[in-house]
C-alpha cells in the first residue's frame, strides 16, 4: 500500500501555491497602494468577488442593506478579513479534486465557514487582550479542513473508500477510518500541504492539531477551532457534532463556558436558518 505521508513530501507530488495565492500572502495593508492592489485582484476573480459580495451579505456581518459591490463588502468586512477570505479562497480553488455526493468543494466551504464564523465569535467572548486576530481565526477556520483536498488529490480511490467507510459506520471516529484506510490523517497531510506554501504557522497549527488527544491549551486559535468544532460535528464529510466531543479542560483553558459555546450555536443555528453559505 502507498504511504501517503511520504508521497506528500516528495517534490512535485502535492500541488504548487497558485500565483494569486502567493501574492496574497505577502501583500501588504499598511498603505494604500496595497489596500488598492489586493481589490484589484480580487475584482479580477468574479468567483472571489461573489463569495465577498455574499459573505457581507450574510445574517453574521448584515448592516440592515444590501451590499451589492466589492468595495462596500471591504467596508463591511475590513480587509485584514477580506484578504484572508480571498487567500482562503486561493488556496482551496488551486487543489483540483474529484467531487462526489459524500464529499463536495461546497460541503467543505459550507463547514469551514462555520467554523470560521464561530472561531470569531468564542473569541469575541474573551478579554480584549486573549483575542487572536480575526483575520488569523478566519484564515484557520476557512482551512483547517484543507488536509481532506491534500488527500484527495493524492489518492483519490483511495480517499473514495475512507468516505465510503465514514459513511457505512458512522459509529467509528473518523479519524479512525482514516488512519486503516489510508494509513495517515487529514489534519497531518494538511499541515504538510501548508508547510509547503509556507503558510503562517499560526494556521498550520490550526490544521495539524484539531484532532490531538493532547491539544496544546495555550493555543487559543487551536483550542476555540475544537470547541467550534464539537458544535458543528465534521461537515466536510457529514460527521454530526454527536460524534465530537471536548473536555471541559479546553473551555477552561480559554476561560469560557458552556452557555459561551451555547451561544455560538445559536448563531451558527441562525445562519443556516437564514439560508445562508458563503
Amino acid at each position: 500500500m502507498e504511504d501517503l505521508r511520504k508521497k506528500a513530501t516528495e517534490t512535485g507530488a502535492l500541488p504548487p501555491i497558485s500565483k494569486a495565492a502567493s501574492r496574497l500572502l505577502v501583500l501588504p495593508l499598511e498603505n494604500d497602494k496595497g489596500e488598492a492592489e489586493l481589490l484589484r485582484m480580487i475584482e479580477s476573480d468574479p468567483f472571489i468577488t461573489a463569495r465577498m459580495i455574499g459573505m457581507a451579505n450574510s445574517p453574521y456581518f448584515t448592516t440592515g442593506r444590501t451590499i451589492h459591490t466589492l468595495d462596500e463588502a471591504a467596508m463591511v468586512l475590513g480587509l485584514s478579513l477580506v484578504k484572508s477570505v480571498a487567500l482562503a479562497i486561493a488556496l482551496l480553488g488551486s487543489v483540483k479534486v474529484r467531487e462526489s455526493r459524500i464529499f463536495s468543494l461546497k460541503d467543505l466551504w459550507t463547514h469551514s465557514f462555520a467554523m470560521a464564523i464561530g472561531m470569531r465569535t468564542l473569541a469575541s467572548m474573551l478579554p480584549p487582550q486573549r483575542r487572536p486576530p480575526d483575520d488569523l481565526l478566519f484564515l484557520s477556520g476557512l482551512l483547517h479542513d484543507m488536509g481532506y483536498l491534500a488527500l484527495a488529490y493524492l489518492s483519490p480511490e483511495r480517499f473514495d473508500a475512507f468516505l465510503s467507510q465514514v459513511e457505512s459506520h458512522p459509529e467509528i471516529p473518523a479519524t479512525e477510518i482514516e488512519q486503516a484506510e489510508l494509513g495517515v490523517g487529514h489534519a497531518e497531510i494538511g499541515a504538510i500541504m501548508a508547510r509547503s506554501w509556507s503558510l503562517p504557522e499560526d494556521v498550520v497549527s490550526v490544521i495539524e492539531s484539531h484532532h490531538d488527544e493532547k491539544p496544546d491549551m495555550k493555543n487559543i486559535p487551536l483550542v476555540l477551532s475544537r470547541l467550534v468544532e464539537s458544535i458543528t460535528g465534521e461537515g466536510a464529510i457529514h460527521r454530526p457534532p454527536s460524534m465530537m466531543t471536548r473536555s471541559p479542560e479546553e473551555l477552561e483553558a480559554v476561560g469560557l463556558s458552556l452557555g459561551n459555546l451555547d451561544e455560538t450555536r445559536e448563531i451558527l443555528e441562525m445562519q443556516w436558518a437564514l439560508s445562508f453559505t458563503a
